[in-house]
């Protein structure tokens, strides 16, 4: 289970779109690093502070000029009309506003501003020239500056007091627009390549057998270029086995009815030596043919599975009782429970004669023994046999379910068959829908497992 889950990990770690989704958040966190640095360093550079106060501070004066002084209260109706921001005007017993709700500015926390001064030039001479310890407050959504003007304290606020403040949400927009943009740019290059996981899914069919399975192509890129030409390979491949499969049943077929004339042929022969010899060539070729034809006629699709009821006890312990290849063997059961299975009775029972046949004729003489272990799993059962002889190589391994071939320990037909049993039986597992494999085991001999469904679809 871990080294399922382990395994599952590797692929989405491994996915395109997981590495995808991991380049657009890393591009989203350098973008939005850089912003804040960005606007950071431009607010808090000198020259810039520099360039920006100089210009408020011009401003200020010339509004300072505008009021002239005494402050007048027209001229400051005026202003403020026109201007975004509301005035008050306090000082020598003169009170003015530029409308009835200006905010009580004793509850503003003030704080000096950073300017050095404001030079004004109005031709007054009763006017202050220069004008220093201008403040500056944050209130409630607006921003105020209070200027000392002589005898007179100037206070401004924008936006207006009409006006409803709020939160700007200034930078919290940019991130939703910048993280918007990069959600629609990742979902269109997802959309891109969403065909790369149907090739993929396509082409591990193909190579686990699907022969039929063909990818859906939509596309006239290089994508849909990728899924024609795999489409293509899986036609030629089909071809390919299909001509393969022609030509063994064909010689196959034409291979009878000479080995028949050749039987009765060899019947007549007076010499009982030569007689038993020859029928048994014939006899060996027959079991070739039959063998061939069984398998491709299970792997061309010929053979239709007739499906039933198998008892697995049951029909072990009948192939036991009556297969004399297992004469001095000593069979080791395992199987806890009556376990019922969908399969073709004939080729489960062919499939099982064929592993046991085989494991019978490696098995030791210290240790006459094949175990068969069988296990149940929800919708699903496992079956184990296991020999003690003197196992395989590992290049024997990957090659025992091909047609005719013999490990090299075993290359003659008394001792290691013909090579088509462990081929006919990979075909009748195949054609269940099942899995097969063999391997080594620890206590020296070969193990073959098989998994197959318990019910047939």
């Amino acid at each position: 289970m871990l080294i399922w889950v382990r395994s599952r990990m590797l692929q989405r770690i491994n996915s395109l779109s997981v590495k995808l989704f991991g380049v657009f958040l890393i591009t989203g966190i350098a973008y939005f690093y850089l912003l804040d640095f960005g606007v950071r360093s431009l607010i808090l550079n000198e020259d810039v502070r520099d360039t920006l106060d100089y210009y408020q501070t011009s401003y200020l004066g010339n509004l300072m000029e505008d009021l002239d002084y005494p402050p007048n209260a027209q001229k400051a109706a005026m202003i403020s009309k026109d201007m975004p921001f509301d005035i008050l005007i306090v000082g020598d017993g003169f009170e003015w506003s530029s409308t009835e709700k200006f905010p009580n500015t004793d509850e503003i926390d003030f704080q000096p501003s950073r300017w050095d001064s404001i030079k004004i030039n109005n031709g007054n001479d009763r006017a202050p020239k220069i004008v220093e310890d201008s403040k500056f407050a944050r209130h409630q959504y607006r921003t105020y500056f209070q200027i000392p003007y002589g005898e007179y304290i100037i206070t401004m606020v924008n936006p207006k007091v009409s006006i409803e403040a709020g939160p700007t949400y200034l930078f919290e927009a940019i991130a939703l627009i910048s993280l918007s943009i990069l959600l629609l740019t990742f979902l269109l290059v997802k959309r891109m390549i969403n065909p790369i996981q149907s090739i993929q899914q396509a082409a591990t069919k193909i190579g686990q057998g699907d022969l039929k399975h063909r990818i859906d192509v939509s596309r006239e890129d290089e994508l849909g270029v990728l899924a024609k030409e795999i489409n293509f390979l899986a036609d030629n491949v089909v071809e390919m086995l299909e001509a393969k499969q022609r030509l063994n049943m064909g010689v196959s077929h034409e291979l009878r009815s000479p080995l028949t004339r050749a039987k009765l042929q060899v019947e007549m022969l007076s010499d009982p030596i030569k007689r038993e010899n020859l029928l048994d060539e014939i006899q060996a070729m027959e079991s070739i043919i039959s063998s061939l034809l069984e398998s491709e006629a299970i792997n061309y699709g010929h053979k239709k599975l007739d499906l039933g009821i198998v008892d697995i006890h049951k029909t072990i312990e009948d192939l036991i009782s009556t297969s004399q290849f297992l004469d001095g063997i000593k069979i080791d059961l395992e199987l806890n429970h009556k376990i019922l299975i969908d399969a073709d009775p004939i080729l489960f029972q062919v499939m099982l004669k064929n592993i046991l046949e085989n494991a019978s004729r490696y098995t030791s003489e210290e240790k006459k023994q094949i175990d068969v272990v069988i296990h149940q799993e929800d919708d699903s059962i496992e079956i184990i046999i296991r020999d003690y002889g003197p196992g395989l190589n590992m290049k024997d391994i990957v090659k025992v379910f091909e047609p005719f071939y013999r490990a090299e320990e075993s290359r003659s037909r008394s001792s290691g068959g013909y090579g088509l049993g462990l081929y006919l039986t990979k075909q009748i597992v195949d054609a269940h829908g099942g899995q097969i494999s063999i391997r080594n085991h620890d206590n020296i001999g070969a193990e073959v497992h098989i998994i197959l469904p318990t019910k047939q679809s």
